[in-house]
């Protein structure tokens, strides 16, 4: 078995061979070279026995003093070949090295055969026979260990032979001459085998190369490969995974007394790039963001593309904090700067940016990344371009978060949600047309929780499958109950829209029902909801149109592509944001932008429900602007079942707007 420093040898001679000629006389050193004790045994122990043979009848310095020379000699010798890694991998050493050997072995051969001549004379006959077996195939099985090399074999068999014939055939006994024939048959075999053998060699030696540049090649490959995955292809960046890997070995928890710093980037702006310029511009922007926070960050910090329009960075546990906060402030202004676009045009975009703090705990680099994600929303919120550290406010936040999070795994959700309804009113002569389901969270731990609070919170764990389809059930069931109310509305998350397990347990429970109350029900999606995965989402939704439920836009005007979805997605009804109702307090004030979606969903025969009017001069507005359709506090906040029932049955009713003239001058429902 090879030993790994013999592999890495290996290969360092193949690498440094320049020619398969000098791979080949490479391998033939190193094959020599791990011979070259066995080859010193042998001729020790064969001039010992020799030398031995004539004891007392030659001289000493024949038989003792010369076979203990060459053991000294010998020794030496291997003492130096251990020290043959170098040679072995440098063609030009080597080259040296065999012309050394061989010029090395014809010197041997040649000082062994003056010392047999030498010794000759004292030798009885029996004691010659041996000579002649000595000289025969001691030097010949010597070549055996120099096989890989043909030329050495060669020039020693061709020695050997000569020493044969020159020291015996004197002698003129027959059995010489005899053994002559059969010995030089013998090495002619010895040297067609050596040729054969540097055949092999040179082949396996070619094959061996080629592993080994495919071995390199591949390696290479899996590098690239390696580095491709661990890389945006786009900006250059190290990506989502590269981040991940670099976030968990930037913290140690018993090494770090000084916490480093993560911060993550969103693009405010960023998508009307993409649907007013095209994709190409919106990738020459991506590009221009990573080249201005490499150039903030400089080689302290690392900067990640997370996906989309979404960067990340991280700050060394040796930056100062002043530092860390000015960093923040320097990708803000950064990003204010006006990017050039490849049509020649010019457009902006801003940064939300939230990084951790280090006034907080933390169990792992993985809370150091919570502390940012929440400091980002926190700093979207705000709808302007900021760096938002992670505050105690936000720790607080966070904690309620998480109890809410664990309350609402435990939660049985069939008990404890309840829906309220608020009434659409048509403002012209005060009839309910429909109302809107939403619900409501009593826990038993927690008490009355906000849908705000814990939607938002059921989205970020997943968990919005099972609330959908408890309060859509609980929506058919209030519908059957009420077979007098025209339409009920609920709201689909946007993990509903794109999800197909969810629009399929949704469809499933659809057709457990009669026509004529899931035909009554409007599945409410938002413009938020859309951006994800519009095909899918287009998908779902005409499974819901399919069986005849309306579907409408919910929040319109707050998004970005809101004609887009008006031209590329049926919908039945469009309900105006309730930041526009709410604005609707003078006629020089959001006035002509509704009147504009009113008349738009007219010339698109949809009905236009306009949210959040809480005044009477809102609704006059409103009604000026073309809204017939209300929904808000001044008609009513969201009721019980028990309280809407009167309306459904008549015993109860909303104000026309004339009436609501005549009598309600000013009308506040906060």
């Amino acid at each position: 078995m090879l030993r790994t420093t013999d592999i890495r040898t290996y290969r360092k001679m193949l690498q440094n061979a320049r020619t398969p000629d000098e791979a080949v006389m490479m391998e033939q050193l190193r094959a020599i070279s791990q011979n070259i004790p066995a080859l010193y045994l042998l001729l020790t122990v064969a001039i010992a026995a020799l030398g031995s043979t004539l004891l007392g009848s030659a001289p000493d310095w024949l038989t003792i003093w010369l076979p203990a020379a060459f053991f000294g000699f010998a020794t030496i010798r291997l003492l130096a070949w251990r020290k043959m890694h170098q040679v072995l991998i440098d063609p030009d050493k080597a080259r040296h090295q065999l012309k050394r050997i061989e010029f090395g072995t014809m010197l041997l051969f040649l000082g062994m055969a003056l010392w047999i001549w030498a010794l000759l004379p004292y030798a009885n006959p029996q004691e010659r026979l041996h000579f002649s077996f000595f000289a025969a195939f001691t030097g010949a099985s010597s070549t055996i260990c120099g096989i890989s090399r043909p030329r050495l074999v060669g020039v020693c068999l061709a020695m050997t032979l000569a020493v044969f014939c020159f020291l015996f055939f004197s002698m003129s006994e027959r059995f010489f001459y005899l053994a002559t024939a059969q010995i030089g048959i013998t090495y002619f075999v010895f040297f067609m085998a050596s040729l054969s053998y540097k055949s092999r060699l040179a082949q396996s030696v070619a094959l061996l190369n080629r592993l080994d540049v495919e071995n390199r090649r591949s390696s290479e490959l899996a590098d690239t490969n390696r580095s491709m995955a661990l890389t945006d292809m786009l900006t250059g960046l190290p990506n989502r995974r590269s981040f991940f890997q670099d976030v968990d070995s930037s913290y140690g928890p018993k090494a770090d007394k000084i916490l480093p710093v993560i911060g993550l980037i969103d693009l405010d702006g960023f998508k009307p790039i993409n649907d007013v310029f095209g994709h190409t511009a919106g990738d020459a922007v991506l590009v221009e963001t990573a080249r201005r926070l490499k150039q903030v960050l400089g080689d302290g910090a690392s900067v990640s593309r997370l996906g989309g329009d979404e960067f990340a960075y991280i700050l060394p546990a040796s930056m100062s904090q002043e530092a860390v906060e000015e960093i923040g402030q320097q990708i803000v202004s950064a990003m204010n700067e006006p990017f050039s676009l490849p049509s020649k045009e010019v457009s902006r975009v801003s940064a939300s940016i939230g990084y951790s703090s280090r006034s907080f705990p933390v169990q792992s680099a993985r809370d150091l990344l919570e502390q940012a994600d929440f400091a980002l929303f926190r700093a979207k919120e705000q709808k302007v371009g900021r760096a938002m550290e992670f505050s105690a406010s936000h720790a607080q936040t966070q904690m309620r978060g998480a109890v809410v999070h664990q309350a609402l795994k435990k939660a049985d959700l069939d008990v404890e949600l309840r829906l309220v309804f608020q009434p659409i009113v048509n403002s012209t002569d005060g009839e309910m047309t429909r109302c809107e389901a939403l619900a409501r969270w009593d826990s038993p731990e927690l008490g009355s929780v906000s849908p705000i609070e814990f939607v938002a919170i059921a989205e970020k764990a997943g968990m919005t499958q099972q609330l959908t389809q408890v309060v859509v059930r609980k929506a058919l069931e209030q519908l059957h109950a009420w077979p007098d109310l025209k339409s009920m509305s609920v709201n689909l998350s946007a993990q509903d829209i794109i999800c197909r397990e969810t629009s399929d347990a949704l469809v499933a429970m659809f057709l457990t029902m009669p026509e004529s109350v899931r035909h009554r029900l409007v599945l409410e999606v938002t413009e938020s909801s859309l951006l994800t995965d519009l095909e899918e989402a287009r998908y779902n939704l005409m499974k819901f149109r399919f069986l005849g439920l309306k579907i409408a836009i919910d929040d319109f005007g707050t998004g970005y592509s809101s004609l887009r979805y008006l031209q590329e997605l049926e919908f039945d009804i469009v309900k105006i944001d309730r930041s526009f109702g709410a604005a609707l307090d003078s006629k020089a004030r959001g006035l002509g932008l509704v009147a504009t979606i009113q008349h738009l969903c007219r010339s698109l025969s949809i009905e236009c429900i306009i949210e959040g009017i809480e005044t009477q001069q809102q609704l006059e507005i409103a009604r000026s602007a073309g809204c017939r359709y209300v929904q808000g506090f001044l008609y009513s906040p969201p009721i019980e079942a028990a309280d809407l029932a009167p309306y459904l049955t008549g015993e109860k009713g909303f104000m026309s707007y004339r009436e609501m003239l005549q009598q309600l001058p000013e009308r506040d429902v906060a």
